[in-house]
């Protein structure tokens, strides 16, 4: 009896500890930050930009303003650190900042050249800071995209991870997190990205990247290279940051990323356009998907690294302007090997890219790992630079399933002179 009535006061004493809320703020004492942008300032320092909600807009009130631009504003701020940052951030507002609602962080191109680790890791411990935040880079300074950038959406959260999730749209960008970024940054077999944004000045006058590989018709574009014009977004996003180790090495452009994204394993679909084999002035538009993932081996062979690719695309065709008859197993095979030798061919030129920058950013030394017995022993192997001189075969194969809503294609009627 004495043990159970001494039990007893035991709980109720925990109870009594634990109870209440301790540390709770009303949300109107919260600033909620909803982007975070860094760029490199002089002497070292930072230049913090704070997107912050601001909630009575954001109400229920249909009296409210709900214009994306107004419901949020933008705080700058030079400090040494991102804590002190955070520190005259909250000297600046009658809010206590919170950054658990943090969607995107957005790296100026400076500051991503001169390295990024002295500005993630102390995000990696503060338990506010979510792994699962999008991680970019920008052409210029973070603030001025920050800046000038139109939010389509009344809350910029959702704008922000909207415009991740259709990533699978086209494959002309990934969604690259914090949480990822920073284990490839650990992880010596490959080489960490992030996704790629510019001011595109909307004048309709942009170019293309690069030249063609043969049998293609999609060009490679770059944010500020799209020829766009209207009252889009001037802040697009398209084209991956490759980096080796903290610091930026290279830009892969729109048809290069999606390449990447093909080997990544994380190209649900998208349209390609190749030439009409038997017509070159035509153009054939497909719509493509990865049939499985691809297969990859890497192998040591006399000192070099060997890297063999299987690459399964599968699809359906949405045009033929030339009206012959690709439905047909006898034409159908044609087009096939058209598709599947243009994206061989894409898929080596931005290896050859990456093996210039010595950044293995398909992760091939993940592939080679379980051959040694412990990671010291992969880390005397120098993949980096193995990886520089590996010999790549690639095989693409290509099965066109579905016809689109037209079983069979013939010629429009013209009149005969």
């Amino acid at each position: 009896m004495f043990f159970r009535v001494i039990a007893t006061l035991l709980v109720i004493a925990i109870l009594l500890t634990t109870t209440g809320c301790n540390g709770a703020l009303e949300t109107d004492a919260v600033a909620y930050v909803l982007s975070l942008g860094v760029d490199a300032a002089e002497d070292g320092q930072l230049e913090v930009t704070y997107r912050i909600a601001i909630p009575r807009t954001l109400g229920g009130d249909a009296s409210a303003t709900r214009d994306a631009g107004k419901s949020s504003m933008l705080i700058t701020i030079t400090a040494p650190t991102l804590a002190e940052a955070r520190n005259l951030l909250k000297s600046s507002i009658a809010r206590i900042p919170n950054l658990s609602h943090v969607t995107g962080l957005v790296v100026g191109e400076d500051l991503a050249r001169k390295g990024v680790a002295d500005a993630l890791a102390p995000l990696q411990r503060f338990r506010e800071f979510r792994g699962a935040t999008y991680i970019s880079v920008v052409r210029g300074k973070a603030k001025d995209f920050m800046k000038h950038s139109k939010i389509e959406e009344a809350i910029a959260s959702r704008w922000i991870e909207t415009l991740f999730f259709t990533s699978d749209e086209s494959g002309y960008y990934l969604k690259a997190t914090v949480h990822e970024f920073y284990t490839r940054l650990k992880n010596s077999s490959g080489a960490p990205y992030a996704v790629f944004h510019e001011i595109n000045p909307l004048t309709g006058e942009g170019q293309p990247r690069g030249s063609l590989i043969p049998g293609d018709k999609t060009r490679d574009y770059l944010p500020a290279d799209v020829p766009i014009e209207g009252d889009s977004n001037p802040g697009i996003i398209i084209g991956t940051a490759v980096f080796k180790e903290d610091k930026l090495i290279g830009i892969l452009p729109s048809e290069q990323t999606r390449m990447l994204a093909i080997l990544l394993g994380q190209f649900p679909r998208g349209f390609m356009v190749v030439e009409d084999p038997l017509t070159l002035k035509h153009a054939i538009n497909t719509n493509m998907r990865l049939g499985r993932s691809p297969k990859i081996k890497v192998n040591i062979v006399d000192g070099q690294a060997v890297i063999d690719i299987n690459v399964f695309l599968e699809g359906e065709i949405t045009s033929i302007p030339s009206g012959i008859f690709y439905e047909s197993s006898e034409y159908g095979s044609l087009l096939e090997q058209q598709i599947s030798q243009v994206v061989r061919g894409g898929i080596l030129k931005m290896l050859s890219r990456t093996q210039e920058w010595g950044a293995d950013v398909v992760d091939f030394g993940y592939y080679l790992r379980p051959k040694y017995a412990t990671d010291a022993e992969f880390q005397n192997l120098n993949w980096d630079a193995m990886y520089r001189t590996a010999e790549i075969r690639v095989e693409v194969t290509t099965q066109l399933r579905r016809t689109g809503l037209m079983r069979k294609t013939s010629p429009i009627r013209r009149e005969e002179m």
